[in-house]
C-alpha cells in the first residue's frame, strides 16, 4: 500500500490540474464534462453558485454508497481530493485558455481525465459517477473510463437540450478523450495473458505466485524444431503489474520465451488487488 503522504500530495496535485482544465478548458465553451461535476456546470448556468461548491454538496449521497463498496480510506482521500478540487476551481479564474473549442475540448478532456485515472491510481476519485463506475467496475469487472463514459451520455443529452446540439458534439470529444485517458492512466484494470515457455518452471512459477498471489497453469508442450519436452506456464495479471512481472521472469530465467496478448475479460475468480 502506498504511504498516505505520497497519496495526499499527488492527490492534491491532481484535484488543482482537473479543476485547471474545466475552468480554463470546459467551461468557458461551455463544455460539460459529464456525471456530477456536468449536473453542476448545468446548474451553475441557472442559479449563480459557484460550481465547486455544487460538487461538494452532490456528492454527500455517493460518498456514503462508496464508504460501503470501497472503504473508509478511499472515501477519506476521496472526501479530500472533492475538497482541493471545489476549492481550485473557486481559485483558478474562468478564462478560456484559447478560443479554439475543438482543441479546448481534447486538451479538456485529455487533461481532466488523466487526472481522474491518477487519483484512482492513488486510491481515490473525484466522487460522483467516479464513485460508481469504481463499484461496477470492482462487481463486473468493467473499464472504469468505459463506464464513466457510458454513464455521461445523460448528461451530454441534457447539454444537447440545454446548450444546442453543436456544443454536445464537443462535449462528445472531450467526454470520448477523458474516458481513453483514463483507461490508458488507470492500468490495473486491463488485463493481460502471459505465456512463458521456460526450463524454469518450477522456479518461476513459485516466484510469480509470490508476486501476485494468483494461480499459474503448467502445461506440457513439445518444441517442433528440437522434438524436446517443454513446460509452458500461463497467468493473468493486470497492465500495471507488467515491469515487475518482466523484471521477476528475467532473474529467475534470462532465456524465457514470454508471449504477452492483451485480454478482453476474465470470468471466476481473479485477485484484483
Amino acid at each position: 500500500m502506498l504511504r498516505l503522504p505520497i497519496q495526499i500530495i499527488v492527490i492534491g496535485i491532481c484535484a488543482m490540474v482537473y479543476g485547471f482544465a474545466y475552468n480554463t478548458f470546459l467551461i468557458p465553451h461551455k463544455l460539460a464534462s459529464g456525471g456530477v461535476t456536468g449536473i453542476a456546470f448545468f446548474i451553475h448556468q441557472f442559479i449563480p453558485i459557484n460550481t465547486g461548491w455544487i460538487v461538494l454538496l452532490l456528492n454527500i449521497p455517493l460518498f456514503i454508497l462508496g464508504l460501503k463498496y470501497l472503504g473508509k480510506r478511499f472515501i477519506l482521500l476521496t472526501i479530500y481530493g472533492v475538497t482541493v478540487l471545489s476549492l481550485s476551481m473557486k481559485f483558478f479564474p474562468i478564462h478560456a485558455v484559447t478560443p479554439d473549442i475543438l482543441l479546448s475540448s481534447i486538451i479538456g478532456g485529455a487533461l481532466y481525465g488523466a487526472s481522474i485515472g491518477m487519483l484512482i491510481r492513488f486510491g481515490a476519485s473525484t466522487g460522483g459517477t467516479d464513485i460508481v463506475s469504481l463499484i461496477m467496475a470492482k462487481m463486473k469487472n468493467y473499464q472504469v473510463g468505459f463506464l464513466n463514459t457510458c454513464m455521461n451520455f445523460m448528461v451530454v443529452c441534457l447539454s444537447g437540450l440545454v446548450f444546442g446540439w453543436n456544443i454536445t458534439l464537443y462535449t462528445v470529444i472531450a467526454i470520448y478523450v477523458a474516458g481513453r485517458a483514463v483507461d490508458m492512466v488507470y492500468t490495473t484494470q486491463n488485463k493481460l495473458t502471459l505465456t512463458i515457455i521456460t526450463e524454469k518452471y518450477h522456479d518461476l512459477s513459485e516466484a510469480l505466485i509470490r508476486l501476485h498471489s494468483r494461480g499459474v497453469t503448467i502445461s506440457d508442450a513439445e518444441g517442433a524444431y528440437t522434438h524436446q519436452p517443454k513446460k509452458v506456464l500461463t497467468t493473468v495479471i493486470t497492465r500495471f503489474e507488467l515491469n515487475e512481472t518482466k523484471h521477476t521472469i528475467k532473474e529467475v530465467d534470462p532465456k524465457a520465451f514470454v508471449n504477452i496478448t492483451q485480454t478482453m475479460e476474465v470470468m471466476g475468480r481473479f485477485r484484483r488487488e
